[in-house]
């Protein structure tokens, strides 16, 4: 008997109940994995394109049967429909196991659902025996099905398997629920010290510089992802003004969960309260200096100094750890205490290499600074936010800011925004707009926020600082807010401060298990790929000649 007789036994009813099941299938397996992990990312919508898609598989083979039956008049129709079900019950598995569900066979019980389903109603009024093509059926699901048990075995130094990873991340970015992937990072975290650097300037406005120890990361909602931002709303809930500075190192900074980080931006909070600002602020600088690509801005305030190294136009990477140590090793020679920002700003330059910083050119540079002319300064402050500017998804809730360094004789001005670095090019623009009013521009410096990592159908998850708002914007946003800044100019008061804390970090060890326990999976995920594929084709075509 072929499809097309079977199918004119069936009624309507049947042939109406065959149709819709996939939606229904997509309610009721959803439901089922929501009772036993309400934060799963498993929904209807999900599940009923799930099965959809598995519908267009079944088509294949059942397309590839209806040729035969018509060309030899065998059963092959009736037969590539019970392989096809085993198919998509192979391929339903596969992604169930790997976005919803731990355990293989509760997938692969959920998984029979809808094509187990469908197969029972269809066939209930047939009289024909179809063992052979099941056999076919559930050797190519087998295979399948050993392909994920394989998956399975594939584990992190802490026994993590690769599945449950994925399925964590998926959580964290679909469903930003971060529990899971957090879980997993803090089985690799170690408490570090971290030191934080401060520089309160008590003026008209009070306005409160920090440079973190902990990196921004890894991506939202996970970890130290919105760092600044818990900053700033520390730091503005004590009424100051937060300007959130990029420091060194990398992600291997980041703090395993967003708790940590909240309580290490409460710290913060904490120790600038406490920092009593009395003396009148001095200034050196600032000085700048080029080697190779490379462009440095110092300033010192006392035997504090602020150093902040951008590569604009070219692309900027975080920085090289052996130049930081080498820098710190100068600075601790000569008494000093060194602040090294990375400006961060420009995420899409001409790649080129860097040239080395040696501690013979950190000593030339600190060594000039200090011989530099101390002189008093005022400061004035602007905020996109105080203003109201509106701004694009590129720039998160710090804003824009432009602090202004005013001596007797100059002014100079730091440009400062929430952002995950800048477009190439945007830095000098901007330090031409503020040439145009005789002031002297310091640096365009980015807090790296990963508030956005991860959010944006872009090439790398995010809008870098000038892709939202537009260029044009954010040129015309500095010149309103250093013409603000300039009329807010007013004597302060200068504290600069170091603390040290204790915190738990990622490390190293977890990125690069991760990374390559992912590797590990495509691998095979490639190889079983090229040899299930053929094998399931080969059982395609038996399954067409019984």
């Amino acid at each position: 008997m072929g499809l097309a007789s079977l199918a004119k036994q069936l009624s309507l009813e049947v042939i109406t109940i065959c149709v819709a099941m996939p939606l229904i299938s997509g309610f009721l397996v959803a439901g089922l994995i929501r009772v036993t992990d309400s934060k799963s990312i498993a929904s209807a919508r999900r599940f009923f394109g799930l099965f959809f898609v598995s519908t267009l598989i079944w088509i294949v083979p059942l397309a590839l049967g209806l040729a035969a039956s018509s060309l030899t008049g065998l059963h092959a129709s009736s037969n590539e429909f019970v392989f096809g079900a085993f198919l998509v019950w192979g391929f339903e598995c596969i992604v169930i196991n790997g976005a919803f569900v731990r355990s293989t066979l509760a997938s692969l019980v959920l998984a029979g659902v809808h094509p187990f389903t469908v197969l029972l109603i269809a066939l209930s009024t047939g009289g024909y025996s179809y063992v052979y093509p099941a056999l076919t059926g559930v050797a190519a699901m087998v295979l399948m099905v050993a392909f994920l048990l394989r998956l399975t075995n594939l584990r992190t130094k802490h026994g993590i398997p690769a599945l449950q990873v994925l399925q964590a991340f998926l959580k964290t970015w679909v469903g930003h629920e971060p529990e899971d992937l957090e879980k997993y990072f803090s089985k690799y975290a170690h408490t570090e010290s971290v030191s934080t650097d401060v520089m309160l300037a008590k003026g008209k406005e009070d306005v409160a510089f920090v440079l973190p120890g902990v990196h921004p990361g890894p991506f939202f909602p996970v970890g130290s992802y919105n760092l600044s931002e818990l900053i700033y709303r520390a730091l503005r809930a004590e009424g100051l003004s937060p300007v959130v500075l990029h420091g060194t190192g990398g992600h291997e900074r980041n703090t395993p969960t967003n708790s940590l980080a909240a309580s290490y931006a409460d710290e913060i909070s904490r120790f600038v309260r406490s920092l009593e600002a009395s003396e009148r602020s001095l200034m050196k600088g600032p000085m700048r200096d080029k080697i190779g690509t490379t462009n440095i801005t110092t300033l010192a305030f006392g035997k504090a100094v602020l150093s902040i190294i951008s590569n604009s136009p070219f692309l900027s990477d975080d920085l090289d750890p052996g130049t930081i140590a080498d820098a710190s090793n100068v600075a601790s020679k000569l008494g000093l205490r060194l602040s090294l920002v990375d400006a961060h700003n420009s995420v899409d330059g001409e790649r080129r290499p860097q040239a080395q910083i040696t501690e013979d050119d950190w000593e030339s540079i600190l060594g000039r600074v200090m011989a530099l002319p101390e002189k008093p300064f005022g400061v004035g402050f602007a905020s996109s936010n105080e203003m109201g500017l509106k701004l694009g998804s590129d720039v998160s809730d710090g804003g824009i800011c432009v602090t202004v360094f005013a001596t007797n004789d100059a002014r100079s001005a730091l440009v400062s925004a929430d952002a995950n670095n800048a477009v190439s090019g945007l830095r000098e623009r901007i330090a031409e707009e503020l040439g145009k009013s005789g002031v002297d521009f310091i640096e365009l410096c980015t807090s790296d926020t990963h508030n956005f990592a991860a959010r944006n159908l872009t090439e790398r998850g995010y809008f870098a600082l000038g892709e939202s708002s537009g260029v044009d914007t954010l040129v015309e946003t500095a010149r309103k807010l250093l013409t603000a800044a300039q009329n807010q100019v007013g004597p302060c008061e200068l504290t600069v401060a170091r603390f040290e804390t204790e915190t738990r970090l990622i490390g190293t060890e977890s990125l690069d298990d991760f990374a390559g326990l992912t590797k590990n999976a495509i691998s095979l995920s490639k190889t079983y790929v090229t040899t299930i594929v053929p094998a399931i084709l080969v059982l395609m075509g038996i399954t067409l000649f019984y």
